[in-house]
Formats: structure tokens, C-alpha cells, sequence
């Protein structure tokens, strides 16, 4: 019946008329719904009838070059998924028309059921299956790095300047003179690294502040954790200071510890700002 032959009950057919609903019913499951797959190992191919009527989806194996699928003049509509290849066509003909599905495509087809009845529009999937075309690039926005085409892994990161951060502590006298001592906590939410220790003060003075570190776990850190070895930061007799080179500071810090500032010793300033700046991991 029609051009999927179609089994169809016979007017007063009795016996057997539930085989023949049932074939009826698979033919137009297979043709909606199955999937063929082409052998083009041995060159072109032209499907028979039933091999048409059998599938919506043909899909090709053994492709390694050009080849042609000639398809019968019968009314239906299919898909050709060339995704099994990375370079070779697969030309769809019926009579003297044909319609090229390249490498990565998917052709969905019509035949009308005329000898040269084909018609067709052509989807790009981008690449085999589930990938995209290597031509494709990322590009690293502001602050990032590591952009580039597909043809090789590309892993994006911050650039050094996005990965610069400040953690401000600061020391308050509340207008008098810093005293000595424990004077708060700081947690540092990230890992990262010390590069540099700045103090700013209020007014020329003199100030020495140790820091020390430890996990959350061992809360509160102690003069035993203390990170800056025998150069702490320090003011003297000025009202600022900048240390780059951090000698012999253990200046990694995980995320989640503990940083606690203690004064060492301290003359006239009565605030000061506390800068560690920093990278992070």
C-alpha cells in the first residue's frame, strides 16, 4: 500500500487480519523511526526498494572516499547522517539529481516519487558526532589566557593582574597610640601566595607587627606560627613601608586559615593598615 508497501487488510478479511496489522504497524515503525547503516566498503550503493522503505536514518561505514547513494523513486522522506567520517562526501542521487552531504553533515531529504525527484537542505553538526569543527576558536576575554582553536586542549586562566588581590587589616588605636599585643584575626577565604607587605600609617611613627598563621582547625594561631621569619613589616620612623622581597616569609597560605596580627612594638602611629598583597593559586 502506497510507496512503503504497506501490508493492508483486504475487505473481508478474517483470518490473518491481525498478522497483517501487525506487519503493517512494524513497516511504519521502521520507516519512521529505524536506522540503516551503508556499507560503502566496496564503492557505491544503491539501496532497493525495500532497503529504503525499511529506515528513516541512513548512516555510512566503511567511507573512505567520495561515494554515491542512489536512491529509489519512491514518495518518502529520510535523513543521511554523515557523522562516521572527517573528510569524505556522500552524494545523495535520485535519477539525475544530486545533492552532496559533506563530512560532519546531515541531509534531510524528500522523494516525490518522480524519476528525478529529489530534494533536500543540508545541517552542519560541526564535526563527528558530539564535537564541533577545530576551526572554532575560544577567545580569552579580559583577564584571561590560554584562548585559541580547537585542534589541541586549551585550558583558560587568569591573567597574573586578574589573579592580584590586597587583604587590608587595620590597626586602630582609637586615637591613641598603638599598644602591643594581639590585635585580630583575619581568615583568607583562598589560596594563595604573599608577594608583597605594605604598612600605612597615620602619622610619622614607628611600628613592627609580626603575623602569624595557622588552620582553622588549630585556632588561634601563636607567636610559634608566625609567617615572616626576621623581617616582619615595619615602619620607622615614617609613615609608610613597602616589602617586596619577603625574606625568608613563608608566604603560601590555604584556603580557609587563619591570619592574626600581633604588634611588636610600636611608637606614635595610632592606626595603621596592614596590606598583604597577594596571588591567587
Amino acid at each position: 500500500m502506497h510507496d512503503l508497501n504497506i501490508p493492508a487488510i483486504a475487505d473481508g478479511q478474517a483470518a490473518g487480519q491481525w498478522q497483517t496489522s501487525n506487519d503493517a504497524d512494524a513497516a511504519i515503525a521502521n520507516a519512521l523511526a529505524d536506522v540503516l547503516t551503508v556499507d560503502f566498503s566496496g564503492g557505491n550503493v544503491t539501496l532497493t526498494n525495500t532497503q529504503f522503505r525499511s529506515a528513516m536514518t541512513f548512516v555510512p561505514s566503511g567511507l573512505s572516499t567520495t561515494r554515491s547513494l542512489t536512491v529509489p523513486a519512491l514518495k518518502r522522506a529520510l535523513f543521511v547522517v554523515n557523522n562516521t567520517d572527517a573528510t569524505d562526501t556522500i552524494n545523495v542521487v535520485c535519477g539525475s539529481t544530486t545533492i552532496a552531504v559533506t563530512a560532519s553533515q546531515i541531509g534531510i531529504f524528500n522523494t516525490d516519487g518522480t524519476a528525478n525527484g529529489l530534494v533536500g537542505a543540508i545541517l552542519s553538526t560541526g564535526g563527528a558526532a558530539g564535537t564541533v569543527p577545530t576551526t572554532r576558536t575560544i577567545t580569552a576575554g579580559t583577564g584571561l589566557t590560554g584562548g585559541g582553536d580547537l585542534s589541541a586542549d586549551r585550558t583558560l586562566a587568569m591573567t597574573t593582574d586578574q589573579r592580584t588581590r590586597t587583604i587590608f587589616y587595620v590597626i586602630d588605636g582609637g586615637g591613641s597610640a598603638i599598644t602591643t599585643g594581639v590585635k585580630g584575626d583575619l581568615p583568607v577565604p583562598f589560596a594563595c601566595t604573599i608577594i608583597e607587605a605594605e604598612l600605612l600609617a597615620d602619622q610619622t611613627g614607628s611600628i613592627v607587627i609580626d603575623v602569624w598563621k595557622d588552620t582553622y582547625a588549630n585556632y588561634p594561631p601563636t607567636v610559634a606560627d608566625t609567617i615572616v621569619a626576621s623581617a616582619p613589616p615595619t615602619i620607622i620612623s615614617s609613615a609608610k613601608s613597602l616589602d617586596t622581597t619577603l625574606t625568608g616569609w613563608t608566604t603560601a597560605i590555604s584556603a580557609g586559615e587563619v591570619l592574626r596580627f600581633n604588634v611588636n612594638s610600636a611608637s606614635a602611629v595610632t592606626r595603621v593598615t596592614v596590606a598583604l598583597k597577594v596571588r591567587i593559586n
